[in-house]
């Protein structure tokens, strides 16, 4: 009787190290698979400046967006980090860590990064 129980308890540890060996397995892809299908999100807007002009970065600033971009805490106007507003270069993206929080809270934060260049001098 002892034997067979300690049969029957081998054979369901065996069972249920299988099963959760699945699940991370499958859940360790999903992750992966997410990761590998955020893109990295860049927008250049330029003002005044052509995209071939020289330029020098003069401020980089985290932007902080809820709900998938939909609500933006405050706005940030460009005049506020270049000296010239009538011509600067600014580039959105969305970086690698960036991605990560945003998969990490499930979209409910979503930052990005902006940086501002100006004429090279």
């Amino acid at each position: 009787m002892i034997s067979y129980l300690k049969g029957v308890i081998r054979k369901n540890i065996h069972l249920f190290n299988q099963k959760t060996m699945k699940k991370t397995f499958v859940c360790a892809l999903s992750i992966c698979a997410m990761m590998m299908l955020q893109s990295c999100y860049v927008q250049n807007v330029s003002v005044g400046m052509s995209e071939n002009e020289p330029a020098q970065q003069v401020a980089k600033v985290k932007n902080h967006y809820f709900v998938d971009g939909l609500i933006q805490p405050k706005y940030d106007a460009a005049k506020n980090h270049v000296s010239n507003d009538q011509k600067f270069r600014m580039k959105t993206k969305i970086t690698f860590w960036d991605g990560f929080l945003t998969g990490l809270t499930c979209g409910i934060y979503t930052p990005s990064t902006t940086y501002y260049y100006e004429p090279a001098k």
